[in-house]
């Protein structure tokens, strides 16, 4: 599905940058794709709700494919309105453990995904004839969406102690923030680099709690094409 989305993408601007309008508009479009990482404190908030039996280690695969389609109004030459879609990918988590006596394993393993509609406004300063750099603030609506499965001897701390299997969705609104840069190659043409820090991503795990999917900061690198128009 990302790969199909990345082809799309880029058959688009294909036609857009061919025979592109000289006249520079107020509006803008356009598409990113880089990588997201899921920060470390997902592995800490894991290990520090295991109860009755000892951590031997973890495992956090924390980067991914991400995506990113946004368009915008430039209220002045300086400041954008800006809209957007994020799908950040999967983060993979495994945390392993040892309880009774003798020890007996067990595992914890999660896989976590991020996707979000926002808003925000980008302020921007040239630094040269077809260059600037940016900084955005925006309001994400996010939906954090986990399955986790255990294996071996370790149970859930809440609801039927058979269950081997969960899915939990969060949905949440967060602040994040972006720095970048913009070099337009025509006049309606451009490329943008950026980097988006999502802070405390998800519902963190807890001892008792339920409709958990863990909590972590995630960056998102990035390299797109926009459109003026």
């Amino acid at each position: 599905m990302r790969k199909s989305w990345i082809a799309g993408i880029a058959a688009v601007f294909g036609v857009l940058g061919h025979g592109v309008a000289a006249a520079q508009g107020s509006w803008y479009a356009g598409a990113s794709v880089g990588q997201s990482r899921t920060g470390s404190e997902l592995v800490a908030n894991r290990e520090s709700t295991v109860v009755n039996g000892t951590v031997t280690g973890s495992t956090l695969d924390a980067k991914d494919t991400a995506l990113r389609i946004f368009g915008g109004y430039r209220l002045a030459p300086w400041l954008s309105l800006e809209g957007s879609y994020s799908d950040l990918g999967r983060a993979h988590l495994v945390t392993g453990t040892l309880a009774n006596d003798p020890p007996i394993a067990g595992t914890f393993s999660e896989s976590r995904g991020v996707t979000a509609f926002g808003a925000g406004l980008a302020v921007s300063v040239p630094v040269w004839e077809r260059a600037s750099v940016f900084a955005r603030v925006s309001a994400q609506r996010a939906r954090t969406q986990a399955d986790a499965r255990l294996d071996g001897n370790i149970v859930f701390t809440t609801g039927n102690s058979g269950d081997r299997h969960r899915s939990s969705t969060v949905t949440e609104t967060i602040g994040t923030y972006a720095v970048g840069a913009e070099w337009m190659l025509n006049p309606a043409l451009g490329l943008r680099l950026e980097w988006e820090r999502w802070p405390k991503v998800g519902k963190a795990f807890a001892i008792g709690a339920s409709g958990t999917t863990g909590e972590a900061d995630m960056d998102f690198y990035s390299l797109g094409l926009l459109y003026r128009f």
